[in-house]
């Protein structure tokens, strides 16, 4: 019996195990980090932004694109490690990277996959920096 018991113990503890990444599901601003995993420790930090997307209410010629730095930060038993990756949103090429990533950092392997940045241009409005968001999903892979 007590091994049955175990056993349901473990199976629960296995089944409530997070998955260590910060849920953002209202989205992550401009400069801000979520925590993708706290042994080894690791974050994501939205970076830096470039915003080239054709407003709303314009006829361009070019749809344009939003392409997000993205920071990886990290310790681990070599130290603190430092990564930048690029993701887009728009016209993109492989300089600006996609709106999908596979990637492994600290030891982890990541999927994300960009699904919006906001706001969306407006041809009366100021762009800054500080107003941006970015909607990411962050999954653990194996």
């Amino acid at each position: 019996m007590k091994k049955y018991v175990f056993v349901l113990f473990v199976a629960l503890a296995l089944a409530c195990k997070s998955t260590g990444v910060d849920k953002k599901e209202e989205g992550i601003r401009y400069m801000q980090s979520v925590i993708l995993n706290d042994v080894p420790k690791a974050t994501l930090t939205f970076f830096e932004i470039e915003d080239s997307r054709c407003p709303e209410g314009v006829q361009c010629i070019w749809g344009g694109r939003a392409a997000v730095d993205l920071l990886f930060s990290g310790v681990t038993t070599e130290g603190g490690i430092k990564e930048h990756v690029k993701m887009c949103l728009g016209t993109c090429d492989a300089s600006v990277g996609s709106d999908t990533l596979e990637k492994k950092f600290a030891g982890e392997n990541y999927r994300l996959i960009l699904t919006a940045v906001n706001p969306s241009p407006h041809i009366d409005s100021v762009r800054k920096k500080e107003n941006y968001s970015i909607l990411l999903k962050i999954e653990k892979t194996k």
